[in-house]
């Protein structure tokens, strides 16, 4: 092939990389209208393009914790703070 013929199906494949990715673009959108990027990932698509990537969360189960543990511990932040109260408090007092 010529040198013209080679730059002219260069300059031709850019364009249609170009229209392409504008057209990916307009597709990813209408997804993210949609609410489906969530579910699936897009592909990675040329370099240093920052492309968005959805999070997948995993079926592990949520630990539960019983009413009387949820008791205890909020009578254990309690007593916490209060010890916090007095000791921040002591000092304000003795200057009185």
């Amino acid at each position: 092939m010529s040198s013209q013929a080679l730059s002219q199906a260069i300059q031709q494949l850019k364009q249609e990389h170009i229209r392409l990715c504008k057209e990916l673009e307009r597709v990813d959108q209408a997804l993210s209208t949609l609410g489906s990027l969530e579910d699936v990932a897009p592909a990675k698509r040329g370099r240093g393009k920052k492309v968005k990537v959805a999070v997948v969360v995993t079926g592990r189960a949520k630990r539960k914790i019983s009413a009387a543990a949820r008791k205890r511990m909020s009578e254990a932040a309690k007593a916490r703070w209060a010890a916090s109260r007095v000791k921040k408090d002591a000092p304000k007092k003795a200057e009185k």
